[in-house]
């Protein structure tokens, strides 16, 4: 049911908002068999760190989702992911020139775990 007014919900976080969390109001939609989670139709207005306003122009399930915008968080994942990725990738390329070069140890398993190096290299 849309109205062509907006009413306000007040909902109740389960733990405070930390500094950088953000949170979004959002609605249950569903479009055929299957659903998701929409903010149209829904605004924050208000609220603190343990209640959030959301103004309204529909009746639905409602939610408060929360997005940790900090660049700190951002950039320490980012280094943390393109070291172990390089890491990853010289760890596997000398796993794959080690069952190369060793042929006197040449098994099914030998070849499999070879096949595996390849592909997660890959």
């Amino acid at each position: 049911v849309t109205f062509n007014v907006t009413f306000n919900i007040t909902l109740q976080h389960l733990t405070a908002l930390q500094a950088g969390e953000e949170p979004h109001c959002v609605t249950w939609q569903t479009v055929g068999t299957e659903g998701r989670w929409t903010p149209s139709g829904c605004t924050r207005v208000g609220g603190d760190t343990l209640h959030t306003i959301c103004a309204c122009i529909h009746f639905s399930t409602f939610a408060i989702l929360t997005a940790i915008n900090s660049m700190e968080d951002s950039f320490a994942l980012t280094v943390v992911t393109y070291m172990g990725l390089s890491v990853s990738l010289v760890c596997l390329f000398l796993a794959i020139i080690t069952f190369l070069l060793c042929r006197s140890l040449w098994s099914v398993s030998v070849t499999l775990h070879l096949q595996l190096s390849i592909c997660l290299f890959a």
